[in-house]
C-alpha cells in the first residue's frame, strides 16, 4: 500500500527534485528505477495461482526491518558503481519504502475503524490519482509500465536472498500478465471478472485488484488522506535517497530512518 500507479507516480514526483550524479544515473537506467519504485511487491505476482515461496518472500521483506535490507544495498552499490542500472533499482525501491512506510500506519487503523478492505482503499487511492492526471482509471495500460526484460531482472537479483535471474525476470513477466488481466475498461470485461471473483468466494478481498467501475463512497477520507501523506512524503524521500548515496560513498552509518518497516 499504496499501489502500482501511486508508487510510479511518486517517483516521477521525487526524480523531479533530484539532481546531479544521482538523477543522471536514474534517467540512464529508467526502467531499473521504474521496478524499483514496485519495492518487494514484485514478488507477489510470481506465480500468482498458487501459494509459493517467493510470494511468501515479498510478504515477508514488509514485516521485517528495511535496514538490512538497505545496509546489504549499499554494499552492492560500492560494487556495482553509482552509475550502474543496480543503483537505479536501488533509488527506487527507497522510493516504495518511504511511501509505504509513510502511509501504512494510517491505512491499518482506517481498516479496523471502517470495515473495508486493504485493497479496496488501494484502489480507489489509484482511481483518484488516474483521475488527478487526467488518465482514464479502467484503461489506463499499467502493464506497459513493468519492464520484463533480462537486464531488469539482471539488476534485481543482486539485492536478495535466493532470487535468481530466472525468477526475477518471471516475477516481471508476471506482474505485467496480472496487470494486464485486471485492466478492464469495458463494462464485459469487468463484469465478467467480478462474477467469477464471486462464483469462487473471492470477491469481498480481491475486487480491489481491479478498479471497479462504480467508487467505494467509505474510501473517500481515506484517499484524501493518502494524497496529503503522499505528498508529504516526497521531501523525506528525497533526504533518504541522498542520505543513502552519502552512506554509499563515505561508509557513514544508515540513517535510522531506515530502521522500519514497510508497515
Amino acid at each position: 500500500m499504496p499501489a502500482f500507479y501511486a508508487h510510479d507516480r511518486f517517483g516521477k514526483k521525487v526524480y523531479s527534485r533530484l539532481e546531479g550524479e544521482i538523477k543522471q544515473t536514474i534517467k540512464n537506467h529508467s526502467r531499473q528505477f521504474r521496478i524499483g519504485l514496485q519495492g518487494p511487491d514484485l514478488f507477489f505476482f510470481y506465480r500468482p495461482w498458487h501459494s509459493n515461496k517467493v510470494s511468501k518472500y515479498g510478504n515477508h521483506l514488509h514485516e521485517i526491518s528495511a535496514y538490512p535490507f538497505f545496509r546489504h544495498g549499499a554494499a552492492v552499490v560500492r560494487e556495482k558503481g553509482r552509475n550502474s542500472k543496480e543503483y537505479a533499482y536501488l533509488l527506487g525501491f527507497v522510493c516504495h519504502f518511504i511511501l509505504d512506510s509513510e502511509c501504512h500506519p494510517f491505512v491499518e487503523a482506517y481498516i479496523k475503524k471502517s470495515g473495508v478492505q486493504h485493497l479496496e482503499i488501494e484502489e480507489e487511492f489509484e482511481k483518484l490519482l488516474l483521475r488527478m492526471d487526467g488518465k482514464d482509471p479502467f484503461a489506463y495500460p499499467l502493464a506497459d509500465l513493468v519492464p520484463a526484460d533480462e537486464t531488469t531482472a539482471e539488476a534485481i537479483c543482486p539485492f536478495y536472498d535466493d532470487i535468481t535471474e530466472k525468477t526475477a525476470l518471471q516475477s516481471l513477466k508476471d506482474m505485467r500478465l496480472v496487470k494486464k488481466l485486471f485492466t478492464a475498461p469495458g463494462r464485459l470485461k469487468h463484469d465478467t471478472i467480478n462474477t467469477v471473483m464471486k462464483l469462487t468466494g473471492k470477491y469481498p478481498y480481491m475486487k480491489g485488484l481491479m478498479n471497479q467501475h462504480r467508487d467505494n463512497l467509505r474510501c473517500r477520507k481515506s484517499s484524501q488522506e493518502l494524497l496529503r501523506r503522499f505528498d508529504g512524503a516526497v521531501h523525506t524521500a528525497v533526504d533518504m535517497i541522498y542520505s543513502l548515496d552519502e552512506t554509499i560513498q563515505t561508509g557513514k552509518e544508515l540513517n535510522k530512518r531506515f530502521d522500519r518497516t514497510f508497515e
